[in-house]
């Protein structure tokens, strides 16, 4: 197998432990504490250092250019996560929210450095997230021991080792020359950059209501899950093998449309969600593109600042009612094609260009 997409594959393995870590942690707290304001206080904590702290840890590894030794400090601190939780969850998380913020900037500035035209190592990367955090959930709000949770030590242990052997590539590969631009270029581009956020600002948004609206229903949650994961993982195939222009303009209307003829029906809705983030892994290849000589802030960007701010409305309850409103719902929908639509008309970037 080529070396690239080892290195996706074992950063999407990480990922996906990561996330299924989060999820059990976080689910097992809000069934067995009695006291809400600490769940409150969990899930918003966790939020805000493994979403909000990508920003940070990717300037710090751009800077220091240490990919490997935060990546195996990354594992290392699922392996604390796991066992702090035979002690205290609230500790476990923690050290969970830690690992998350490193795991995502360092698998996403790995896979770019792998090569900076691919797509798919970044939907290989970003797919089993949403899988491993809604099953983790699942499984840590039944009535499972916990037991069983300590079995992941053993898959940790071997990912870990794994990342050691790993042939991660160096910084080195990236162009560092500067060229002489103009403030109007200069300006132009910032312009981009913050189009690009609200992009994947508003896509995480919708993503957060239809989330909302499965929150009570296994099925549709596995169903969500799966289709994100599946969606990312196309995505980033296709986005990789043909213009990806007219692929995701195409999947933002497929993705509203099927929305709007019939959010009750689950195959509508798991293609819906497919197509939605699908553009995922395109989506962080443009930011990264934009930001060539820092890959991980770019990440921290993409995945990390633009989520966080997408989830804010997700704390007031009148956005959670907004499921049962058809106005506020085409809206949000709206809203989300906006900024996509002005980013897939304004970027000049494809596979073909060179670096």
């Amino acid at each position: 197998m080529n070396t690239k997409y080892k290195t996706a594959i074992g950063f999407g393995l990480a990922h996906g432990f990561n996330d299924f870590i989060a999820g059990y942690l976080l689910a097992y707290l809000s069934i067995h504490s009695t006291n809400l304001q600490v769940v409150t206080l969990a899930f918003l904590g966790y939020s805000i250092i493994a979403f909000g702290g990508q920003l940070p840890a990717g300037v710090l590894l751009d800077k220091t250019k240490h990919l490997k030794t935060f990546s195996i400090i990354a594992i290392a601190g699922l392996l604390l996560a796991v066992g702090a939780s035979y002690f205290n969850i609230l500790v476990a998380i923690f050290f969970s929210s830690i690992a998350s913020t490193f795991i995502h900037v360092c698998g996403g500035a790995a896979c770019y450095l792998s090569d900076k035209n691919n797509a798919a190592l970044s939907g290989i990367f970003t797919s089993p997230g949403v899988f491993g955090v809604i099953s983790g959930g699942i499984l840590g709000a039944m009535s499972y021991p916990i037991f069983y949770f300590y079995f992941l030590l053993i898959p940790l242990c071997i990912l870990i080792i794994w990342i050691v052997q790993m042939k991660i590539p160096h910084y080195k590969t990236l162009d560092t020359t500067t060229d002489s631009t103009s403030s109007a270029t200069i300006d132009v581009h910032d312009f981009f950059m913050l189009t690009l956020l609200a992009a994947i600002a508003f896509r995480s948004l919708l993503w957060n209501l239809l989330h909302i609206m499965c929150f009570n229903d296994k099925k549709w949650l596995l169903g969500l899950g799966i289709s994100a994961a599946l969606g990312k993982l196309l995505g980033g195939y296709i986005t990789y093998k043909i213009p990806w222009k007219k692929y995701v303009f195409f999947s933002m209307i497929g993705t509203v449309l099927l929305l709007n003829i019939n959010i009750k029906n689950l195959w509508l809705f798991c293609i819906a969600v497919a197509l939605l983030q699908s553009a995922v892994p395109i989506t962080l290849l443009l930011m990264q593109n934009y930001l060539k000589n820092q890959p991980a802030t770019a990440t921290g960007l993409s995945l990390g600042i633009a989520i966080v701010l997408a989830g804010i409305p997700t704390y007031i309850e009148s956005f959670r009612q907004i499921q049962h409103n058809k106005f506020l719902f085409i809206l949000i929908c709206i809203l989300f094609l906006l900024p996509n639509w002005w980013m897939v008309k304004k970027s000049k970037w494809n596979q073909a260009d060179k670096y």
